[in-house]
């Protein structure tokens, strides 16, 4: 039996190498001319052949399925690391993301007013509970927090690039689900999904553009070839997906969850630096800002005493994300006065994930009813199934999220192989 899997990113790549094991004949599409969707990595625009991961960057603890990949096809992974402290306590809160350095208003907050924010943050969390949907913004007004604490909190909202930090719920920040233990890829985040490729039937710049339903199976559309198959797999991010033609169209539920999932828009920018020893002395790994920058952290120095600094550019209107010198400007501020470390960057690079035709922004935005929505984006019509990290009931917008919907996609194909037998 045939299967075409639409997308090479990680949820596409899992999907057809559980097909290919169980001996499907899989055939992948990919629009761009490399794998890896938004696990991208330059590996020449840095010095001395660092790695610059221009999407997805962090493995967390307790996503065990991209670990168990890395092991199985030999990834090495760094030293793990924390994005931000826990509580005095031992716990993790909004409270713990502003125990980081934080620069407002251009200057770095000393370390004293920022442990009156952060026990300002914690004893508002206790004293005016917030819920899950009530967006950051509106939680710092109803519980009284002082102007600073009000600018650091937006300024987390930053780890998901957003528009707006209204935009953001507290059930994102608190309490945190992710960066407690972390790991990055030691050569690059799409070196997982580059040997996820392997062996697999892989045609690049081959956009899909229409997928139309047979009595047979499925007939699917590229831009110069047409492709034949029992049933597909699609594993595109929500807007892309939305660009695609279906024929006949999507049911209105299926098309409406789609609708319902905006995604995050932004840049990553990436800079490399020299003085790395003495930036990375100063700073932990993790840095916050209310400026055009919004977070920044840092990989283990490297070659010649280097380092390399990732932070995000939230899409503001401002034109910051859609220009690199200017968004590299901005990092070298964020990094100067929070580290005082004078910011000599040896090279530096922005990928604007808002501008890429086959991404359409940086990961889904599932913050409403996420549990029914996750449900329908996942969901099958027919032959055509569905992936990808805005369809995981587990770690979704997380690489790991994407991973186990391309294995619970490939068990839905085989699954109804044996229905029609």
């Amino acid at each position: 039996m045939t299967t075409i899997v639409v997308g090479a990113g990680p949820a596409g790549l899992e999907a057809a190498r559980v097909l290919v094991s169980r001996g499907e004949d899989v055939t992948v599409l990919e629009a761009n001319p490399y794998v890896g969707g938004r696990t991208r990595t330059d590996r020449t625009r840095l010095c001395y052949g660092q790695p610059a991961d221009l999407g997805g960057s962090l493995i967390d603890l307790g996503q065990d399925k991209i670990l168990a990949v890395c092991a199985e096809l030999g990834i090495d992974l760094t030293p793990q690391f924390a994005l931000f402290p826990a509580e005095p306590d031992g716990s993790y809160t909004a409270a713990s993301h502003v125990r980081n350095p934080m620069v407002l208003d251009g200057e770095r907050v000393d370390d004293g007013a920022a442990r009156r924010i952060a026990q300002e943050v914690s004893d508002a969390l206790i004293g005016t509970p917030p819920e899950p949907t009530e967006p950051v913004l509106a939680w710092t007004r109803r519980s009284g927090v002082s102007q600073c604490a009000r600018t650091a909190l937006a300024g987390v909202t930053g780890y998901n690039p957003v528009s707006h930090p209204a935009l953001v719920p507290m059930g994102e920040i608190h309490p945190p689900t992710t960066g407690r233990v972390v790991w990055m890829l030691a050569d690059g985040t799409d070196s997982v999904t580059r040997a996820m490729a392997e062996g697999l039937d892989i045609r690049l710049e081959q956009p899909v553009r229409l997928i139309r339903r047979t009595q047979g199976g499925v007939v699917v559309e590229t831009d110069s070839d047409t492709f034949a198959a029992d049933d597909v797999v699609v594993a595109t991010p929500v807007t892309p997906t939305l660009a695609i033609g279906f024929d006949p169209v999507l049911p209105e539920w299926k098309a409406g969850a789609l609708l319902s999932t905006p995604m995050s828009q932004g840049a990553k920018v990436i800079g490399q630096y020299s003085d790395g020893t003495a930036i990375a002395e100063r700073l932990p790994r993790t840095a916050l800002g209310d400026d055009r920058v919004t977070t920044m952290w840092t990989r283990t120095v490297g070659p010649h005493d280097s380092i390399v600094v990732l932070g995000f550019v939230p899409d503001r209107g401002d034109g910051t994300s859609h220009d690199e010198e200017q968004a590299l400007l901005a990092l070298d501020d964020l990094v100067r006065t929070a580290s005082g470390v004078p910011a000599r960057r040896l090279s530096g690079i922005l990928k604007d994930w808002t501008q890429d035709e086959y991404a359409g922004g940086v990961v889904s935005m599932l913050f409403g009813d996420r549990i029914r929505l996750q449900a329908l984006l996942a969901a099958g019509v027919g032959p055509v199934h569905f992936c990808g990290e805005h369809t995981a009931n587990m770690w979704a917008t997380a690489i790991d999220g994407a991973m186990r919907s391309g294995e619970r996609a490939a068990d839905e194909v085989l699954q109804r192989r044996e229905s029609l037998r």
